[in-house]
């Protein structure tokens, strides 16, 4: 898969979690009226953490990971399309923590290692932003 394919992934799987993460939102107030709207709930739970691994990486996240430690190059490009991209969806923060760590130790080409950089810099400057308006 190229790099162009795993972020088109990536992003479209985001939007599908939080689709799912805001059904359970959308249900939770009702699940206490009737029991049709408690199965209602109950199910929009169900496919939300059924699917969770699969969307939340390419290839699962899991293996992603486990991939990433064992230097297999489509999980560690996986994951640095991740980084690039910083996708929004339940947990995503924590996964890119994890990620970043992960991809930081891994065996890079010079061309993934510079945009690494990229996504480092961006880092150090949002926190220096985020910094900033809190002293504000």
């Amino acid at each position: 898969m190229s790099t162009v394919d795993i972020k088109r992934t990536i992003t479209g799987n985001a939007e599908e979690l939080s689709r799912l993460h805001a059904r359970i939102h959308e249900t939770v107030r009702y699940r206490g009226k009737s029991e049709k709207e408690r199965v209602a709930w109950q199910e929009a739970c169900a496919e939300f953490h059924a699917r969770y691994d699969a969307l939340a990486f390419p290839g699962g996240y899991a293996a992603g990971l486990a991939g990433i430690a064992s230097g297999a190059p489509s999980a560690i490009e996986a994951g640095l399309c991740f980084l690039e991209l910083r996708p929004y969806f339940f947990r995503s923060g924590y996964m890119y923590k994890v990620l970043l760590r992960r991809v930081k130790h891994a065996a890079l080409s010079p061309e993934q290692f510079g945009r690494l950089q990229v996504v480092l810099e961006r880092q150090v400057q949002w926190r220096a932003l985020k910094a900033k308006h809190a002293a504000a």
